[in-house]
């Protein structure tokens, strides 16, 4: 991998539908018995595809940093425990030993962003990813539950289709933020304080936007972070790293694509 790869944010993002296809055994080639034994506990055949997707597509990014053979990409350890309860659950922010990544799916489409460092260094980026689909309208108490006061009053006097857009945008952003920190969801939206200066106005500016956003957690001191989005196709992506990097969005439907942009050069 070349040094400017090397502190680049590398964003992939797959098609779930893409398993459905010629190339869908390549794919879950890379995937576990045990993973696909979960997939198969989904009630909806959809959603056991888009579960597919993502941990296919994660193992894939492990085996190629980590210079694991494909046929042996099954047997990365992921550890899944919680490192902000005590609990012990297997509900944890998944981590592999020796790489940084992290990873997010939705209906139609499986992301994953990776970093060339090792997430154990002192000094690793603190990563998040989220994606959705762009959208028309959100729940009733969505601005009550997740918006900070200046979120909500720099809506106010918005066109609802712009309003609509900058909530999809603080919605994966936020999440980004969440899953950077291991938070997710429980530590609730509202926690996550994003700048609101200059936000884009049409999607045709949304993708390279790159803003601030800061976490508070009780009284904890507050985090930093640097969000940037990227749109594929009808997909808000949303990146979040405690350093500022630039990211980079690369769609692919082989693992030989991503094989040709993380392997040494």
């Amino acid at each position: 991998m070349s040094s400017d790869s090397a502190t680049t944010a590398h964003l992939f993002a797959v098609p779930t539908s893409i398993l459905r296809s010629g190339h869908g055994i390549t794919w879950l080639s890379y995937v576990g018995l045990a993973e696909q034994m979960q997939a198969a506990e989904f009630r909806q055949a959809d959603d056991a595809l888009h579960f597919a997707a993502q941990h296919s597509l994660m193992r894939v990014i492990a085996a190629t940093a980590l210079g694991v053979r494909p046929t042996q990409a099954a047997e990365i350890p992921v550890h899944r425990s919680c490192l902000l309860c005590t609990a012990g659950g297997e509900h944890g922010k998944p981590r592999i030993e020796g790489i940084n990544f992290n990873m997010a799916r939705t209906p139609g489409l499986a992301v994953g962003v990776f970093i060339a460092e090792d997430m154990a260094l002192e000094d690793a980026t603190q990563l998040g990813v989220d994606v959705e689909r762009l959208r028309g309208s959100f729940f009733d108490t969505y601005d009550r539950i997740s918006l900070t006061q200046d979120e909500t009053a720099a809506l106010k006097g918005e066109p609802q289709e712009t309003a609509q857009m900058i909530r999809l945008m603080l919605w994966t952003g936020k999440q980004a933020v969440l899953k950077a920190v291991g938070a997710g969801l429980p530590a609730g939206l509202n926690s996550v304080r994003c700048s609101m200066d200059d936000f884009p106005r049409s999607i045709d500016e949304v993708s390279g936007f790159t803003t601030t956003a800061v976490f508070q957690r009780g009284e904890a001191e507050n985090k930093l972070f640097h969000l940037t989005w990227l749109v594929q196709g009808e997909y808000f992506i949303a990146v979040a790293l405690d350093r500022p990097q630039p990211v980079s969005l690369h769609a692919v439907t082989t693992p030989v694509e991503i094989k040709r942009m993380l392997e040494p050069r």
